[in-house]
């Protein structure tokens, strides 16, 4: 009896073992397998069977896991490449699906319209809260072709940001095989130094054409006056000569002052720079302006603390011609005074004053008295003939010398204007 149950226990135990080893465990191999496949666990375990169908599916198995390796990592150089492509553009890019949602936003649009939540998930209305942005993606869905959005981005109340235009194009997105867009991309264009360019141009035309139209109709009137008979009268004659010759000559110089703004801002004009004296350039300039500086019975004082430096000899002229002419012309004082002087400053450069005893300039015109055709006291410039880009032309030669140029003024009490020059050209 013991031993036909020790024989029972014996086979029990034999079968299990066989049970064990090729079901249980193989199963449980595979179990663990799938499980590391699922949770993406590179030391995935190995099926432990003799059994051909087992060995089969293990094979099978590594052969997937394999091929999810390399998907993943293709995937992954995929994503860094759309990430670096992304970041690395200064164009706003947007992905909208068909309910309006953000699905993508690159970091240029974050900067654009200085997004502080991310807009993942969240609608176009809730992220930028402008109906004719999600208008134009409604109708690229609709019509299922791009759409081109001029936008104008204007600050809530409480930013700080400045206005700006954006051209947006917007392109369906739509999926191979099918018909209807699943998204629409949008890129964003920052256009607005393009636009301010723009106004800028039409200012400048506007103001040549006003410039050249008043000196135009004067002499235009005073030629009709001479053919309608009054060529007999030799005073009216002499007069209208004279005046046609006034506005025609202030037509010239109004022209050489365009083309010498047009060089220097477009820097068409090198400079020529050398070690030149400041006294010497000074000089010449009294020289030119003596008749000038005598009318008005002016006197100019010159200190100068520094006398060399390097500059182009023709354009530092013309930056004292067009200041000492400023102050002789528009000075109220019965004896104009000028005072020019020069100083070391830090950093290599050196500082030319010229302080007048004039009538100084209000506090609203100053910060735009270096813009063009700009004139704080404008029916008596044009009458004193000046082209109104005088101050213009000395902030480009300024500027093409590596330099800069402001005005310090109490109304009342004179203006200063001081240029600050390099002493010695800029290292290349």
């Amino acid at each position: 009896m013991i031993f036909e149950f020790l024989i029972f226990a014996v086979l029990a135990a034999l079968v299990g073992w066989l049970v064990w080893s090729v079901w249980v465990r193989p199963l449980r191999d595979l179990r663990d397998l799938i499980r590391a496949l699922a949770n993406d666990d590179p030391h995935h375990p190995i099926v432990r069977s003799s059994l051909r169908p087992f060995a089969q599916i293990s094979a099978d198995l590594g052969r997937v896991a394999d091929r999810l390796r390399r998907q993943r990592r293709q995937l992954a150089d995929e994503g860094f490449s759309l990430r670096a492509i992304l970041g690395s553009m200064l164009e706003g890019v947007l992905i909208v699906d068909a309910s309006q949602r953000v699905r993508l936003a690159n970091d240029a649009l974050y900067t654009m319209f200085d997004l502080k939540q991310p807009p993942i998930n969240r609608t176009v209305l809730e992220v930028f809260h402008n109906p004719e942005l999600s208008g134009a993606i409604d109708r690229a869905f609709r019509e299922n072709r791009s759409v081109v959005l001029e936008l104008r981005d204007t600050p809530r109340l409480g930013e700080t940001r400045a206005e700006r235009h954006y051209r947006v194009n917007f392109t369906p997105l739509v999926p191979a095989g099918g018909s209807t867009p699943a998204g629409v991309l949008g890129v964003f264009n920052d256009v607005t130094d393009v636009r301010a360019l723009e106004a800028v141009r039409r200012e400048f035309v506007a103001n040549v054409s006003h410039e050249f139209r008043t000196p135009l109709a004067i002499i235009g009137g005073y030629v009709e006056t001479l053919l309608d008979g009054a060529l007999d009268d030799r005073e009216m004659t002499e007069k209208s000569l004279r005046t046609i010759q006034k506005h025609s000559e202030r037509l010239t110089l109004l022209i050489a002052d365009l083309l010498t703004l047009s060089r220097l801002e477009h820097r068409r004009a090198e400079v020529d720079g050398r070690d030149i004296s400041l006294g010497e350039v000074i000089h010449r300039v009294l020289e030119q302006l003596e008749p000038h500086i005598r009318e008005r019975s002016a006197r100019v004082s010159v200190e100068l603390g520094v006398d060399a430096i390097h500059a182009d000899p023709a354009r530092l002229e013309q930056v004292f011609i067009n200041l000492l002419t400023n102050a002789l012309q528009y000075g109220t004082a019965e004896t104009p005074e000028v005072r020019v002087s020069s100083r070391l400053l830090a950093g290599n450069e050196v500082e030319i004053s010229l302080a007048d005893n004039g009538p100084g300039i209000p506090y609203r015109d100053q910060p735009h008295i270096f813009e063009r055709f700009y004139r704080v006291r404008k029916d008596r410039s044009r009458d004193a003939g000046g082209t109104g880009l005088g101050l213009s032309i000395v902030k480009n030669i300024a500027a093409a010398h590596g330099g800069r140029v402001s005005v310090q003024s109490t109304p009342g009490a004179g203006a200063t204007f001081k240029i600050v020059l390099p002493v010695r050209p800029p290292a290349r």
